[in-house]
């Protein structure tokens, strides 16, 4: 890239993440953003562009303003470019196989910037593009409620405005890293943080997210962030399960500060409305992060030897509907109690859950024969 031009950016993914901040930085002029998609999104987007309804402003990045939008499941048609970066915004799970679909496009100079929830993810790809010998990995996290309202439409309704946080794995920033902090900067609707320590900054985003999600996807969906701490149970299970991260965090050497916690109460305050990704996944019946999230900080807590009794009993209460999402575990129909419902699923005239290969078309069919 010649001194002073533009940055050529690519975004994996273009869902609640991808397309949110991906739209931002198109919207400022002068930048180069395009996106790696398939199916439904890769022709919304080719028809449409990318569509924001935001609670920072609307907006609608018209498909003649996005750089190359390349077809994930035609890799080997799309014409190659060195990205000056590259944004992973896929789910946690799916880092290592999207990262190696833009290897063609990673050229010496090429920062990587993973936004994914967990550190287990970040680790992944340090080490991806460590092994490639080219390119600039970062930590990288962001803070967001949104989501796809369908392809190519993304819906953001709290966290206002959303947030892109990144810094060095070791030592101080570098000038392009400083450069992609003044691009962020000049976002509407975008706040942005060069972390100094970023490993211990993700550290404590991954000790709330994953907390907050214990909390919400076991207790339901009326368990907003805001009722957190409006409700003496919840607050102390919270608590309980932030204490078991920060121990878990200081056990791999991070320095873990106990003020971090009091900060973050009134973060749950005045998110009202707002739900972790992952427990509308759960709630939902999708596949979801729950194992790069609290399996996660199970497993480590095992392998450090420190007990974490709340995230661990959630995790293993919310396995289940992870592995029916994911079809590792096949729901037999039953007969379910007065006034049930199993968010997720489908069920016939009778209140019977109905089996995970059943379609609503054979559903409605049956029902019209009964």
């Amino acid at each position: 890239m010649a001194e002073g031009s533009p940055l050529r950016w690519l975004f994996f993914g273009c869902g609640a993440v991808g397309g949110y901040f991906g739209a931002r930085l198109a919207e400022q002029l002068g930048s180069i953003v395009g996106v790696m998609v398939r199916k439904e999104t890769l022709r919304a987007v080719a028809f449409d562009g990318v569509r924001v309804q935001s609670i920072c402003g609307d907006l609608q990045i018209p498909r003649e303003k996005l750089d190359q939008v390349v077809n994930t499941e035609e890799l080997d048609k799309e014409a190659k470019f060195d990205a000056d970066v590259i944004v992973l915004a896929c789910k946690a799970w799916e880092v290592e196989r999207c990262l190696r679909m833009c290897a063609p496009w990673c050229g010496e100079k090429t920062v990587v910037l993973p936004l994914q929830n967990g550190v287990d993810g970040m680790n992944t790809a340090r080490s991806i593009v460590t092994s490639w010998g080219k390119g600039h990995p970062l930590v990288g996290w962001c803070n967001i409620v949104a989501a796809i309202q369908e392809p190519g439409l993304i819906k953001h309704w709290a966290a206002n405005p959303p947030a892109v946080y990144f810094g060095e794995f070791e030592g101080q920033a570098t000038a392009r890293t400083k450069q992609l902090e003044t691009i962020f900067a000049a976002c509407k609707g975008v706040a942005v943080h060069l972390e100094p320590d970023a490993l211990c900054a993700c550290w404590e985003k991954f000790s709330f997210i994953c907390s907050t999600t214990a909390v919400q996807a076991t207790a339901g969906p009326t368990a907003t962030q805001n009722l957190i701490p409006q409700v003496p149970e919840l607050e102390q299970m919270w608590r309980s399960a932030m204490q078991e991260i920060m121990a878990v965090a200081r056990a791999h050497g991070i320095n873990y500060k106990e003020e971090w916690i009091e900060k973050r109460i009134p973060v749950l305050a005045e998110a009202v409305g707002a739900t972790t990704s992952c427990s509308r996944d759960l709630w939902a019946g999708r596949h979801s992060e729950l194992e790069d999230l609290l399996g996660s900080a199970h497993r480590m807590g095992l392998a450090k030897g420190v007990p974490t009794p709340v995230i661990s009993t959630c995790y293993r209460t919310l396995t289940v509907r992870d592995r029916v999402a994911r079809r590792e575990v096949t729901m037999p129909i039953y007969p379910m109690m007065e006034g049930q419902k199993i968010l997720g699923t489908i069920c016939n005239h009778r209140g019977q859950q109905l089996p995970a290969d059943r379609t609503l078309v054979q559903k409605k069919a049956e029902e019209q024969l009964s």
